[in-house]
């Protein structure tokens, strides 16, 4: 299926912007991964310096979702490296969405998956296996539930309620 712009997503729903159906998350992510876009129903995570959790879900078969995950914003560990990366290719996840850091850019960089994150970091997360799944976050001022729909491209990250079509 091709990738709906997020600029002609915007031109074309400016109602469902107006009325916040659709929401716009401000330009702070950086993007890795060979998919420059992808989008997707959302899954989510809220860890804090674990990935555990995030590991957890990504064993998962993905089926075209993306992964939100709400990390509260750090920049002191990483909470994706290259490893969880390539499990999340194989599994046939879209796209990775993380509020906070990457690590093993390189290796990321190599899979067949769309990446967004705050920025990278040498060191890894802790390995406690706290975190929640399936739960309601806030990333940026954008609320996010599980099964909104986020479209991602060099332009931006889109939030949608629904999916939006492509006329």
């Amino acid at each position: 299926m091709a990738q709906l712009a997020t600029v002609d997503a915007c031109d074309r729903n400016a109602a469902l912007l107006a009325n916040g159906d659709i929401h716009v998350f401000p330009p702070i992510f950086k993007i890795y991964g060979q998919r420059r876009s992808f989008c997707g129903p959302i899954v989510t995570v809220k860890v804090f310096e674990d990935n555990v959790v995030v590991r957890e879900i990504l064993e998962s078969n993905g089926e075209g979702r993306v992964l939100v995950v709400d990390g509260g914003g750090s920049l002191r560990c990483a909470l994706l490296g290259g490893n969880i990366a390539q499990l999340a290719q194989n599994r046939e996840w879209s796209g990775i969405l993380i509020n906070g850091c990457v690590r093993d850019v390189d290796e990321i960089n190599g899979c067949d998956i769309g990446v967004r994150a705050l920025g990278s970091h040498p060191q890894k997360s802790n390995k406690k296996g706290i975190g929640e799944k399936h739960v309601p976050v806030n990333i940026a001022g954008v609320f996010i539930q599980e099964g909104d729909w986020l479209y991602a491209d060099s332009d931006g990250i889109l939030l949608s309620k629904t999916q939006l079509s492509y006329t």
